[in-house]
């Protein structure tokens, strides 16, 4: 990920956003909150129209923020 410019830094923003969104909803960040706001996130883009693909658009940037903090957090 540090090897393609800006992706690390978009994806430390994304990871930010996503704990401060757990936290306003009175979540906890483990892999239960994490899990569920990952495919709720994803179906909500796939119902907006929003395909997988080659681009770094923000959808992908923000599933790859949550898959991060599953790592990062031994989840």
């Amino acid at each position: 990920m540090a090897s393609i410019p800006g992706l690390l830094a978009a994806v430390d923003q994304h990871a930010a956003a996503v704990r401060d969104l757990l936290a306003a909803s009175g979540k906890t960040l483990d892999i239960a909150s994490l899990g569920e706001y990952l495919v709720e996130f994803t179906e909500s883009a796939l119902e907006r129209g929003w395909t997988p693909g080659d681009d770094r658009d923000w959808e992908f940037v923000r599933i790859v923020a949550v898959c991060w903090l599953m790592t990062r957090h031994d989840y």
